[in-house]
């Protein structure tokens, strides 16, 4: 759009705001996206939603790698958010089992980890020869590193005005879409696992 003179807009089937323009309208069934009022609902679609949104855009990189210098930004952020939400809705669904509170205050997935691996470990679950975990723990942590805060891959610079310091020149999309891949079949597995635990003692 820069890059265009008004007078090319103007000649173009461009669409330009006028009054009485809505963001937000249910007039439209057939385009119609129904939202999710119940939370856990809302959680399981807000989750499976950010990873899907990342894969799509990772497809549309791969397929037009000229728009991969933008793309990769909310790429990132999709699956980030994807890996915090998973880790807070664990925690959400199966921390009491494990004297392990839900914290929905913060975006630090150092943390957010540290109380999952706690929760496994207070269960007796967490055990050395199973080396996913230990694996899934590496990704979280090269995640915290990369964008502690959740906000690396949503602005240029923090609150102060630093500039985020990104360490990596490149980042090769479909190697984080096949690891996140792997990281989301742990969790459906230690999901399938904690929710067997839960279903044999009815107390928790």
């Amino acid at each position: 759009m820069a890059a265009s003179t008004f007078t090319d807009l103007l000649e173009k089937d461009f669409r330009w705001p006028k009054i009485g323009d809505k963001l937000f309208s249910h007039d439209q069934l057939a385009y119609g996206a129904f939202l999710a009022h119940h939370p856990g609902e809302r959680l399981y679609h807000l989750t499976e939603g950010y990873k899907l949104a990342a894969d799509l855009l990772v497809d549309q990189a791969e397929a037009e790698a000229w728009r991969r210098r933008k793309l990769v930004y909310p790429i990132v952020f999709c699956y980030r958010h994807f890996l915090e939400l998973t880790l807070k809705g664990m925690l959400e669904q199966y921390g009491s089992m494990g004297n392990v509170t839900a914290n929905w205050s913060h975006h630090r997935l150092e943390d957010l980890w540290r109380d999952f691996r706690t929760l496994l470990r207070n269960l007796g679950s967490d055990h050395p020869e199973e080396h996913g975990t230990d694996a899934v723990e590496q990704c979280v942590a090269e995640f915290a590193k990369i964008d502690p805060f959740s906000e690396t891959f949503r602005y240029p610079s923090s609150r102060k005005g630093q500039p985020f310091d990104i360490d990596c020149e490149m980042i090769d999309l479909l190697q984080l879409r096949d690891t996140v891949q792997a990281i989301e079949n742990y969790f459906m597995g230690s999901d399938g696992f904690l929710g067997s635990l839960k279903d044999a003692q009815p107390g928790w």
